[in-house]
């Protein structure tokens, strides 16, 4: 049983705030207000998706959903959310938000330009709890983060900067076959780009000056084969603290577009690393949060590290709540231990001065081993395709080509052991026209993805994720 309960939880922060405040969540997924809702006892909630699991969500919290009624899901994104606030979703929150004069705090997953001119024209009634757009931006800066993590002695892979213009196929000799180039700004790994080929580096330094401008600065480096970490980070009361790491699934089939799409995140895999990567990786990751804090950063971050050669090598800074926030503290609260990393995070931005509390309870955070995992499941075909049979969310077995539905089930903290999954994050309807990349639904489970020395999935991973897709009866349209 958890330490603290959640009533606790939620009663020391929403103390920390004017009695009568409310609490409110936005994100690109509902699911992940599960994080915050251990947390601070949530009134409403902004998100892109409305699936099977939309009504449940509806029926206790005021949900503003920019996919309802739409009977189409794409590739939802930040600026999915930006352009419906421009409408009448926007108007909607509006009203809502401005219907008394209650004082309310939003809980983004990072800051958003709408949030920011709405709590400017609120009059002090509407608070958003997340860093200012500008630091975010900062730290978004790729280029920015290689520098800063070699003058602080972290490991980065061997390459340098050039300008859009320069990608000369004499890098290829430079740096190998294959050969990565990474923009300055990107997400998900949608900005990086894996070259083999001379027409290949060609063609990507055209479509590059086309899209950013012809001297526009992007990294070319080695590519360093080997599992992809994400190193969660925390950094309160002006100082940096570790969190915990996993290893990321990228490139899946099933799962993700190129070689670099995220596709999941699996803790238990972690574990299995080298110790002493283990300690290179979060040693480095309290580095960078130290630059970070100095800056005036707040609350929850991620680092991305490569393993190869025995040695990790930094990538970049993920300055926001991360994708694996929601999945994360659902594990921690599993193990009963001290108050989430998102508590902390959530206490930063509201001002709780916890003391000793924090002293005692904060280097706890890292302490559990962590065993888990959630994947995506996307349509990565070239064109859109339609749902013919639904999925509803809850507890799956016979993780196969036939997976079948044992119960409902609302949490993680529902599965019984490693050989369940569950299925959630809004599974689109019967009908639902899915765009390319567009995600179906996500599985959590205790197990791992991962074979056992961590150099590649382990083979029941496909079978399932082909098993899953193929209960969705898909058509396409194309």
């Amino acid at each position: 049983m958890p330490l603290f309960s959640a009533e606790t939880l939620r009663g020391r922060l929403a103390a920390a705030a004017p009695a009568s405040a409310r609490f409110g969540f936005q994100g690109l997924r509902a699911a992940d207000a599960i994080a915050v809702e251990e947390c601070l006892p949530l009134e409403f909630l902004i998100a892109c998706d409305w699936g099977l699991d939309g009504p449940r969500w509806d029926a206790r919290l005021r949900y503003f959903a920019v996919e309802r009624g739409s009977g189409r899901r794409i590739v939802w994104t930040h600026t999915s959310l930006v352009e419906a606030y421009g409408g009448p979703l926007g108007e909607e929150m509006r009203a809502f938000l401005r219907q008394d004069d209650l004082p309310r705090f939003i809980v983004p997953y990072r800051s958003t330009e709408f949030l920011a001119r709405l709590a400017r024209e609120s009059g002090g009634r509407l608070s958003v709890l997340a860093n200012p757009l500008g630091l975010k931006t900062r730290f978004d800066d790729k280029i920015a983060f290689r520098e800063e993590a070699q003058r602080r002695g972290l490991m980065v892979p061997p390459g340098e900067i050039t300008e859009a213009k320069g990608l000369e196929p004499g890098l290829l000799k430079r740096w190998g076959t294959p050969f990565v180039v990474t923009e300055r700004i990107g997400s998900s790994g949608n900005q990086t780009h894996l070259v083999e080929t001379s027409g290949e580096l060609l063609r990507l330094r055209e479509s590059l000056a086309a899209k950013l401008g012809p001297e526009a600065p992007v990294i070319a480096s080695a590519f360093l084969a080997g599992p992809a970490v994400g190193a969660t980070g925390l950094i309160y009361g002006g100082r940096a603290w570790m969190s915990h790491p996993s290893v990321m699934v990228t490139g899946l089939e099933g799962c993700a577009m190129h070689r670099f799409d995220y596709a999941g995140s699996d803790y238990s895999a972690y574990l299995r690393l080298p110790r002493a990567v283990q300690a290179r990786i979060e040693a480095s990751t309290l580095k960078v949060g130290e630059w970070a804090a100095g800056a005036g950063y707040t609350g929850i971050f991620g680092v991305d590290f490569i393993v190869h050669g025995g040695e990790a090598y930094a990538l970049e800074l993920n300055p926001r709540m991360l994708g694996t926030t929601q999945l994360l503290s659902e594990l921690e609260r599993r193990e009963g231990g001290p108050p989430p990393t998102v508590f902390w995070h959530l206490a930063g931005f509201l001002g709780l001065d916890a003391g000793e509390e924090a002293q005692r309870w904060i280097p706890e955070l890292a302490r559990p081993r962590l065993t888990g995992f959630q994947l995506l499941l996307r349509n990565t075909g070239p064109t859109p395709l339609r749902v013919g049979s639904s999925l509803s969310p809850g507890i799956y077995g016979k993780l196969g080509a036939s997976p079948s539905f044992l119960r409902d089930g609302e949490r993680l903290s529902g599965l019984q052991g490693p050989g369940e999954i569950f299925l959630t994050c809004s599974p689109p309807g019967p009908g639902t026209v899915v765009e390319p990349r567009g995600v179906f639904f996500k599985l959590e489970g205790l197990g791992t993805l991962h074979d056992e020395e961590v150099k590649g999935i382990a083979p029941w991973v496909g079978e399932a994720v082909r098993g899953f897709t193929r209960r969705l009866s898909l058509s396409s349209l194309g």
